[in-house]
């Protein structure tokens, strides 16, 4: 009886609450329009989103591409070419002319133009620019549209430093048509003065249209603000205008309440929410958009016949891809996506007409599917036959994702589909667990026991292995890892505890994500320090390799945090890993009661002091040697390495070489020759032949003095070319202090 009561109240537990939390998973992008990421609020819509995502990567066809979008890319190629980015104005204005050449219909900037631009020539680059753009608009349909920035507006003054405190009054002529009721309003905006064009350009007829785009609470960007409300008055996104322009459709707004609102244009009907937003359906990334350098653009003759086939009528893009730009946005299609693609599929969407349906459809949906696979789980179970609940709860699955896939994404339906089968898998399993509670009450004792300690590959390990259950361990080659936040003391000293720990908590699951999607086993958290390792409890090949692919996309993806940081007021983490790879004693360490899985032994604290040497050195990724020689040639391949030194640290007795992993971002990575001849330059170096190695120094850090490397090996090469070291001198520096 007293099971029956348990199973049944479980049940309704587990049912409610999916329930409530599809219902939260629809308002969450509304309720927290303020910043205020509550994790109450944000958990639905945190599993849902990422759910959908998935789901929806299923659907994306590999082979489409929209042929009327063209981007005009400013990559890699193109700035190793050209130039570095920022580029004059009057290579804007070829792009114009070239493009103008080619038949292009629309060309989107996705530049600010917030500056003038001071030339010592007697012709203004802004002139120049300005005569390219009339041109290209004198001729019937061509338009030029170039962005602005906007920024919610809250209940205080307006700061009129940084805002207008009216429209501007070029945006008056692009102001939408609006149906609305008294009252009724959308999230109220105010133009940023830091971005916005130069009068010149601003008063040149070109398309004016808004850029922001706000990420989702878990950091991904899957909502477009289509429009933008300032003084009651709605004016067009980037990609909206676009549209507008190609296709000459004027959508019309209406706004019943600011919970109910809608752009209606030829194609569709896209529903917003109270920011203006709506949600992308997405074409795909880079791939789906025909591509061409800024660089072939500029070398091809006017009126190319394979340019002109590809830009004829077309709408180009001009925006940056190259990795350095930082312009990357971590979206549902691709982690590191350019933030111009964004815009290209809003734009693909419009022109296709392909919306989200009403949240209220949706919603409905949703009900009717976790009401139907809860109530066919709960009747199955009532047959008290465990190989049909296995099999049912299966078909529920496989049923669900099917129809989901193949009929409602398709046709524009965002079904909270993950806490539909969570509710039909929680049920199963909540029964599942009761019987097994009561058939075996010994494993669910170990495992409520040590699971509060222990990883759970662990405790699986010990509730196959109960003589496990002592202290000591096993001797195994591992690597280690070390990281710690710079001057952390100094940013605490900044932050409220609850922002501190807000920050810390961002930044500990960034880089502890990263750990476990690379193979690895966290140690333990040291307040803002953290410990972790590879090659055990269970054996990992090449770990060493793992271990160096995993700290460089840890770095990868501090910038991203730091945005988040920034746009927040907080300060940014800036942070040092250290690795090596060695033999270490891993296993249960503690007391007879207390104890916990982890690693002891001297190459730990190897692998701790290459982490306190990264801020001596100025770099990010200090590894040893026998980490670097561990990698298979055929792996190491993938990494760029720069010898930082030959060292003795604090209570080591032989020394070592320890190496730089330099990450896609760094200066040197592309800089292959300077790497080389930094390299040449450490072998003089080691050589005695410190003038030689000066003479190549000096260069280098010149070209990079913010390179703390070269300026360190520059002074003592200098020195050591005045005063020669002691006789005996092998290279190799003596760190004293840990």
């Amino acid at each position: 009886m007293l099971f029956r009561i348990f199973q049944y109240f479980g049940i309704s537990i587990i049912v409610t609450f999916c329930a409530i939390s599809i219902l939260l998973s629809t308002s969450e992008r509304d309720y927290n329009s303020d910043g205020n990421k509550s994790f109450i609020l944000t958990y639905a819509s945190f599993f849902e989103d990422r759910f959908y995502d998935l789901r929806m990567r299923f659907t994306i066809d590999k082979n489409k591409k929209d042929d009327r979008l063209v981007l005009a890319a400013i990559d890699d190629h193109s700035l190793n070419k050209i130039g570095r980015w920022p580029w004059t104005r009057t290579k804007h204005a070829k792009v114009i002319d070239k493009l103008g050449s080619f038949g292009a219909k629309i060309i989107a900037f996705d530049v600010f133009y917030s500056e003038p631009e001071v030339a010592c020539n007697a012709e203004s680059p802004d002139n120049v620019l300005l005569a390219s753009i009339k041109k290209f608009q004198s001729v019937p349909g061509r338009k030029i549209i170039i962005p602005y920035s906007v920024d919610p507006k809250d209940s205080g003054p307006i700061d009129e430093e940084n805002f207008y405190k009216d429209a501007p009054d070029q945006l008056l002529n692009y102001v939408l048509d609006t149906k609305q009721a008294s009252g009724a309003n959308l999230q109220p905006n105010i133009v940023g003065k830091k971005v916005y064009p130069i009068p010149s350009l601003a008063n040149s007829d070109v398309g004016l249209s808004h850029i922001e785009a706000d990420a989702d609470s878990d950091g991904v960007y899957r909502h477009y603000r289509l429009v933008a409300n300032v003084d009651s008055i709605y004016f067009p996104s980037f990609a909206l205008q676009t549209y507008q322009f190609y296709t000459g459709d004027k959508p019309v707004i209406e706004i019943s309440s600011p919970e109910a609102a809608f752009l209606r244009t030829k194609k569709g009907i896209a529903n917003l929410n109270y920011n203006a937003e709506t949600k992308v359906r997405w074409l795909g990334g880079l791939d789906h958009f025909p591509v061409v350098s800024v660089y072939d653009i500029f070398n091809a003759k006017d009126g190319d016949p394979h340019m002109t086939e590809i830009f004829k009528d077309k709408i180009v893009f001009f925006a940056s891809t190259a990795f350095g730009a930082h312009d990357l946005r971590n979206t549902p299609v691709d982690s590191a996506l350019p933030g111009v693609v964004f815009h290209m599929n809003m734009t693909h969407m419009l022109l296709e007409g392909k919306f989200f349906v009403s949240e209220s459809d949706s919603t409905k949906y949703s009900w009717i599917l976790l009401t139907l696979g809860s109530a066919l789980i709960i009747g199955t179970m009532f047959l008290g036959n465990a190989i049909l609940d296995f099999l049912v709860v299966n078909a529920i699955i496989a049923g669900f994702l099917y129809i989901d896939t193949y009929y409602f994404i398709p046709k524009g339906y965002n079904i909270r589909l993950f806490f539909c089968i969570l509710s039909v898998v929680m049920c199963y399993s909540w029964s599942t667990f009761l019987h097994f509670y009561q058939s075996n009450k010994e494993k669910k004792k170990i495992k409520g026991t040590f699971s509060r300690y222990l990883a759970p590959s662990i405790v699986n390990d010990l509730l196959k292995n109960p003589d496990k259950v002592r202290l000591g361990g096993e001797k195994k080659n591992i690597t280690v890892f070390f990281s710690d936040v710079r001057d952390f003391t100094s940013i605490s000293e900044k932050l409220t505890p609850e922002q501190l720990t807000l920050c810390l908590n961002k930044y500990m699951t960034m880089m502890t994500d990263t750990l476990f999607e690379h193979k690895g086993t966290l140690d333990k958290y040291i307040g803002d320090a953290m410990v972790a390792y590879w090659g055990a409890p269970v054996d990992l090949e090449n770990h060493p390799y793992w271990a160096v692919k995993g700290a460089i996309q840890m770095i990868e993806r501090l910038p991203a945090i730091n945005e988040e940081f920034k746009r927040d007021g907080f300060p940014i983490f800036k942070h040092g890993i250290g690795l090596n790879t060695g033999e270490c004693s891993v296993g249960n360490m503690g007391s007879n009661q207390i104890f916990s899985y982890t690693a002891l032994g001297d190459n730990m604290n190897l692998g701790a002091r290459l982490e306190s040497l990264c801020k001596f050195y100025g770099v990010q990724l200090n590894i040893s040697e026998y980490t670097k020689n561990a990698i298979p040639p055929e792996l190491a391949r993938e990494f760029t390495f720069r010898t930082l030194d030959k060292v003795k640290v604090k209570g080591k007795e032989n020394a070592l070489t320890i190496y730089e992993v330099l990450h896609p971002t760094h200066m040197l990575y592309q800089d292959t020759q300077g790497l080389e001849r930094y390299e040449r330059a450490f072998a003089y170096y080691l050589l005695q032949k410190f003038t030689e190695a000066a003479e190549i120094l000096k260069p280098l850090h010149e070209k990079y003095p913010e390179d703390k490397t070269f300026e360190r090996m520059l002074y003592i090469c200098t020195d050591f070319s005045k005063v020669p070291p002691t006789p005996g001198w092998d290279g190799t520096y003596t760190h004293k202090s840990k």
